[in-house]
Order: C-alpha cells, then sequence, then structure tokens
C-alpha cells in the first residue's frame, strides 16, 4: 500500500509540474497587442477596457496565466499586423477571421460575429445596391483592417479607396466631407462616434458589406499546444455562458 502511495505521489508532483511547463509556455514572451476599438478595447480612465479584453482576461484566468491588461498594448492597426506577420509571438485582437489571413497567422474564436458596413451621412442620395456601385464615391478603411482586406479580396478599385491608420482619422474625414463613406464594423463605428465628435444620429449604415466573426490572432511561431489551449478554453467560456454575459456588459448582442 505504501508504495503505491508513493506512486500517486510522485504523479501528482510530475502532473502539476508538466501542468506548470506547460502554463508558463503559454505565458512566457507572448506579446499581446489590440487597436483603439470601441467596444472591444479601449482606453477608460487610464486603463484598458472593453469586451475583447475582458475576455482575453478570463481566458487568462481559467489557464493559470498570470497576466494583467496594463500588459497589453495598444498600436495603429496596421503596426500589429506587420508585427504579427514578421514576429514569432504576437497576439493580436479582435481580428476578424479571414482564409487568407490563415496564411500568416493561427486564429482562436469566435467570441463575437458582426458586420461590415458602408457608412454614410443620412440624407445622402446614396444609389448602392451592390459593392461595384460604391466604386463612384471615396472609400475611406483603416490600412490592414478587415474593411482594407475585405474590399481587396472583391477586387474592388483601390484608386477609389483612401486609407487611414486609425478608425479616429476615418470618422473625421467623413465628417468633414472629405469621404462619401468608410468601409468599418457597425457597432465599432457608431459607438466610437460621440468620441470624435459626431452625431450617430446623423449617419447611417448604407450598405452590409460583409458579415464575419471576431477573435484572437496569434503569430505563426506560437505553439499549436497554446493556440490549442486558448481555442479549448474559449470554447468552454462560450459553452458556460460567461462570453454572453460580457458581450452583454458592452452591449453587443
Amino acid at each position: 500500500m505504501g508504495s503505491i502511495i508513493k506512486k500517486l505521489i510522485v504523479l501528482t508532483i510530475v502532473f502539476w509540474a508538466v501542468t506548470g511547463l506547460f502554463t508558463s509556455s503559454m505565458s512566457m514572451n507572448l506579446v499581446y497587442l489590440t487597436e483603439h476599438y470601441p467596444p472591444h478595447s479601449y482606453i477608460e480612465e487610464g486603463r484598458l477596457t472593453g469586451a475583447a479584453v475582458e475576455v482575453l482576461a478570463l481566458m487568462w484566468q481559467r489557464l493559470g496565466i498570470d497576466h494583467d491588461v496594463s500588459q497589453i498594448k495598444t498600436v495603429p492597426w496596421a503596426r500589429g499586423m506587420k508585427r504579427i506577420k514578421s514576429e514569432p509571438n504576437i497576439v493580436l485582437f479582435g481580428m476578424g477571421y479571414s482564409p487568407e489571413r490563415m496564411e500568416f497567422l493561427n486564429w482562436v474564436g469566435p467570441y463575437y460575429s458582426h458586420s461590415l458596413y458602408l457608412i454614410g451621412k443620412k440624407g445622402q442620395d446614396y444609389k448602392i445596391r451592390t459593392l461595384d456601385d460604391a466604386a463612384r464615391y471615396r472609400v475611406g478603411a483603416v490600412r490592414e483592417d478587415m474593411g482594407h482586406g475585405i474590399l481587396k479580396k472583391e477586387k474592388f478599385p483601390m484608386s477609389s479607396v483612401e486609407l487611414s491608420n486609425t478608425l479616429k482619422s476615418l470618422l473625421k474625414k467623413l465628417k468633414a466631407d472629405r469621404l462619401d463613406l468608410v468601409c468599418y464594423m457597425g457597432p465599432v463605428a457608431f459607438g466610437a462616434m460621440p468620441a470624435y465628435g459626431l452625431d450617430p444620429e446623423n449617419y447611417v449604415r448604407v450598405f452590409e458589406v460583409f458579415k464575419f466573426k471576431s477573435g484572437f490572432g496569434f503569430s505563426k511561431g506560437v505553439p499549436k499546444e497554446t493556440i490549442n489551449a486558448f481555442q479549448n478554453t474559449l470554447d468552454a467560456l462560450v459553452k458556460e455562458g460567461e462570453i454572453r454575459q460580457i458581450l452583454e456588459k458592452y452591449d453587443l448582442r
């Protein structure tokens, strides 16, 4: 009996040692990046918050990763995309899924599904029944964002597109009539308008471009075991209703 107990103790020690190493391997060297993307990620009272930030923090907690949201860096989206393509240890969110992106990153998700729209000023006589019809207008998109990527994928003429590094820049150009339309996620764009001096009541969703899912992008250099651990944890949180509670807190349904 004594030998059996000793074996159980040894196995327990080995199990927790391996688990600790696994958790450590997941947390070591990963650099977390996001953009200003309310209500998914934004600064409030000097601290990063938002639906995606809370989802990530809850995954850390479940995985036993000792991180704090202060370790997440906010960068322009194009810079984040450049880093996830060129560095082996980047986590960039919220990352919309597309087959093209899977060529240079691994994706964990979804935590949320939403639509990409062409957004314009209310009262304007937009004549857009198909995406091709929008080519007659000045359309803005964030560089390397999902909107930019979908426009390229759909062979939309880039001569009709003006790229900016941030949503803030796009919305200010729309307000000043330097753009006719912006290509961006509806809830995020409308949610950000008041902070940039725009009244959401004066703007409208003109055309739905694409429906897609949001999640977390991981560099190709991140081990598959880490990707699977994050995906399994997110799946469990979705099943338990934890993600729904976070989304509802930020009026995302």
